[in-house]
């Protein structure tokens, strides 16, 4: 694509107006989008960065259209980030290094990712949410234990709901995720789990969203 032609790219600045005016985001989470690459690498110069109008255009059609969410083919993991968990150029494995710490996750779930990875079934599916959209996602081949031992009770250092993934990057079925605005709201667990054949968390009873909040920590 021509960089000399202005008709073809939108400062992020534009971008995140465009985002604004056509889907109603916060300009500040457009912005966060846009960093995180969720739109595409951009193009970088001394002055500013700029942004493919026609990715602009094709998130915004696709948010537009309103499709239902995909079916999962696995149990899936939902994590929550702030801005700056994401981060655009980084390499694939530092990406996943990032990602990896800093969970809370009760033991129950993490002995499930384990089986489910030892009995041959798909790795469970982790996918990355800033502001509720999909931004990343890699495929959980082991969840261990994270804390420290010996700590005096209470010590956050010692919580039992401390947890590490390992990670490896998602295979083709993240491909109808990567996105995706998925249903949230403020406050609650940064970690949600969504297992194969159930419904999603947004989707349960308070009653059931409050025992899983329990035993996520």
């Amino acid at each position: 694509m021509d960089m000399d032609d202005p008709h073809e790219w939108l400062t992020r600045r534009a971008a995140a107006r465009q985002l604004h005016e056509d889907l109603g985001l916060h300009p500040e989470t457009a912005r966060r989008l846009l960093v995180a690459g969720l739109l595409g690498r951009p193009r970088a110069t001394s002055l500013a960065s700029f942004h493919r109008r026609d990715a602009v255009d094709a998130f915004v059609a696709a948010q537009l259209a309103r499709q239902p969410l995909p079916q999962p083919d696995r149990n899936l993991v939902l994590v929550r980030v702030g801005n700056g968990r994401v981060r655009l150029g980084a390499t694939e494995q530092h990406q996943l290094d990032r990602l990896a710490d800093g969970w809370r996750m009760s033991g129950t779930w993490r002995a499930l990712c384990r089986a489910v990875v030892a009995a041959g079934g798909p790795p469970p599916g982790l996918l990355i949410t800033l502001s509720g959209f999909v931004v990343s996602g890699a495929e959980i081949l082991g969840a261990e234990w994270a804390g420290r031992e010996g700590l005096p009770r209470g010590d956050p250092a010692g919580s039992p709901l401390l947890t590490r993934f390992q990670l490896r990057p998602p295979g083709p079925w993240f491909d109808d995720w990567h996105g995706r605005l998925l249903p949230s709201k403020r406050g609650g667990a940064a970690l949600r789990v969504w297992p194969l054949h159930a419904r999603p968390p947004w989707e349960r009873p308070p009653r059931e969203r409050q025992a899983g909040r329990r035993s996520l920590g």
